[in-house]
């Protein structure tokens, strides 16, 4: 209990007693009462304030002035308690004592309030509803996926669709400032309103109060402290079958009740798809809607519509991002965003200001991804950006091993950071490929650049694809549609390597040794003019090359082949 002058404010049962009499404070009010008298008379900013009481969810500073007032109006004639400080926040007028209250661990009725959120379910109204009876039958669901993909806000929407299923109420306990278990027990606990934070609770307690209670226990961001996390679910659930869990992470919980679902990225539109399959994709319309909350009369022809369409292709689908990228057309325009996203990190930075900061910024989501990751994963996280679209287990092990990382570690981390929503996986039924997204790559890439890398994986890239060359031309029979897709994906990887070989920042040494397959490649798949644009650099590039720098043999194969492909190239057939 926690006494103000003539106030008496229950954390446990959240009410606000005005010389014994209850006065009516909402949920809103009562959160910033309470985190003004829990901040024991210091200052407390407005966006302290309104990330106590909003938590995860995107508030307009306004509904903090309006809450204020209808707190300040509660009180009446002690209104003058809180404090408004002009630019900085406010502060309680007198420090608040905190008196012993009955050690009751019976949880009452609780809505511990339910984050608002701006942020909406574009495009999955019906997942929601599939969650909600995935809820229904399992004891724990896990909403599974990277950062920014919108675990926060399906739980947000499926939480107050459900709350009515609980007769003894919905928790929602938000775990991102937990560091330790003892934070994380009290913040669950709170969130139950079970006692007061300075009450010790442990997991045994914990699991008894909430026996035979018919609650929803929802646990946002729990993947930075995943093990005891895990403990305290698998114990309390064990206890109580009325009881239900929710959770957001980045990885699952590996419990046995537990149900996982992997949340998707937003449907982004085929680069050939007409206006109106652009406009019915979610991606798009989460775009729109963004643009339009600034009053911008965007996406209404065609060019714009192509030019959104490609910009939530290069966002992979991903919400935060697409709310980033749309914060900045008032600034940039869609053909400034666009042009701006192979530098995306400093571009996608226009979050809102009360968001979790791990949400301000498309690089702090992937900040806080890679701070929970352990060294060795580390590692193969950074050294997978040499990787420009996908690869299998085999190519994965000849890049990135040595004799720092063995092949059993890299076996291990793949696993663990496809567990982890960093890397995506993509299988055909015959043969599993992984993949980095855009924008975790363009994260990973600067990684691999600090830690002076990137050379090294190229050229250990480039002699992978030399050795892995498709044994045949690419058409060659039109039945073999697996082979074929084997050679793009080479082909397409040679490119890259390739291009990046020849620019400003790349490696000449590392292109010409790749350049004989490739233009083999080229030629054998009928590509003559850029076959014989590829060697024809090369050839430039080898005369500013030391000549014991250059195996002969791969100087003689470049010339064959563009010998071999000019005339062609000059009018000829090529069958």
């Amino acid at each position: 209990m926690i006494e103000l002058e003539r106030l008496q404010i229950d954390p446990i049962g959240r009410t606000v007693l005005h010389e014994g009499k209850l006065l009516q404070v909402g949920s809103r009010a009562f959160d910033i009462l309470l985190t003004l008298a829990s901040s024991a008379g210091r200052l407390v900013s407005k966006d302290e304030l309104m990330r106590a009481v909003w938590q995860d969810s995107v508030v307009q500073e306004n509904n903090l002035q309006v809450h204020l007032s209808t707190l300040r109006k509660a009180l009446g004639g002690d209104r003058r308690l809180i404090v408004t400080i002009p630019g900085r926040g406010y502060q309680l007028l007198m420090r608040p004592v905190t008196v012993e209250a009955p050690a009751n661990v019976s949880p009452r009725r609780v809505d511990r309030s339910v984050p608002s959120s701006e942020s909406s379910v574009t495009g999955r109204d019906a997942i929601v509803q599939r969650l909600r009876r995935l809820l229904e039958e399992t004891k724990v669901l896990t909403l599974a996926g990277a950062g920014g993909i919108g675990k926060t806000t399906l739980a947000i929407e499926l939480t107050r669709q459900a709350a009515a299923d609980y007769a003894d109420g919905v928790c929602f306990s938000e775990l991102a400032a937990a560091t330790t278990d003892e934070a994380v027990l009290s913040e669950i606990a709170q969130a139950c309103g079970l006692r007061p934070a300075d009450i010790a609770i442990d997991i045994p307690r914990l699991a008894a109060a909430l026996s035979g209670k018919r609650m929803l226990l929802v646990l946002d961001n729990a993947e930075h402290v995943i093990e005891i996390v895990s403990r305290i679910v698998d114990t309390v659930v064990a206890q109580n079958d009325l009881l239900r869990v929710l959770v957001t992470s980045r990885e699952p919980l590996r419990v046995m009740p537990e149900k996982v679902y992997r949340v998707e990225p937003l449907e982004v539109p085929a680069a050939d798809a007409t206006n109106d399959e652009i406009l019915r994709c979610s991606a798009v319309s989460l775009f729109l809607g963004r643009v339009n909350l600034m009053q911008l009369e965007i996406g209404a022809s065609r060019v714009e519509l192509r030019l959104i369409a490609e910009i939530c292709r290069r966002l992979d689908g991903i919400p935060l991002a697409i709310e980033l990228a749309a914060a900045s057309v008032s600034a940039l325009g869609l053909d400034g965003v666009l042009s701006h996203l192979n530098d995306r990190m400093e571009l996608l930075t226009g979050g809102y200001r009360n968001a979790l900061p791990r949400h301000q910024t498309l690089r702090a989501t992937f900040d806080w991804s890679f701070s929970i990751l352990g060294h060795g994963n580390r590692l193969l996280f950074r050294r997978l950006a040499a990787f420009s679209g996908t690869f299998t287990l085999n190519a994965l092990c000849a890049v990135v091993c040595g004799d720092d990382y063995p092949a059993a570690d890299a076996i291990n981390g793949i696993c663990d950071l496809v567990a982890k929503s960093l890397v995506n996986l993509e299988s055909d039924g015959r043969v599993i490929r992984y993949r980095l997204s855009e924008s975790a790559r363009a994260y990973a890439l600067e990684k691999l650049a600090a830690e002076a890398e990137r050379k090294l994986m190229a050229k250990r890239l480039a002699s992978y694809l030399s050795r892995s060359r498709p044994a045949r031309a690419i058409g060659n029979v039109a039945s073999d549609t697996d082979a074929d897709a084997e050679s793009q994906q080479w082909l397409d990887e040679a490119r890259s390597v390739f291009d990046w070989a020849f620019s400003q920042r790349g490696d000449v040494q590392t292109g010409v040794e790749l350049a004989p397959s490739l233009a083999e490649t080229l030629l054998d798949a009928g590509l003559v003019h850029e076959c014989c644009a590829r060697a024809s650099q090369v050839i430039d590039a080898l005369e500013a090359l030391p000549p014991a720098s250059v195996d002969p043999a791969t100087e003689r194969r470049v010339r064959a082949v563009l010998a071999s492909a000019l005339p062609y190239a000059c009018g000829g057939t090529f069958s």
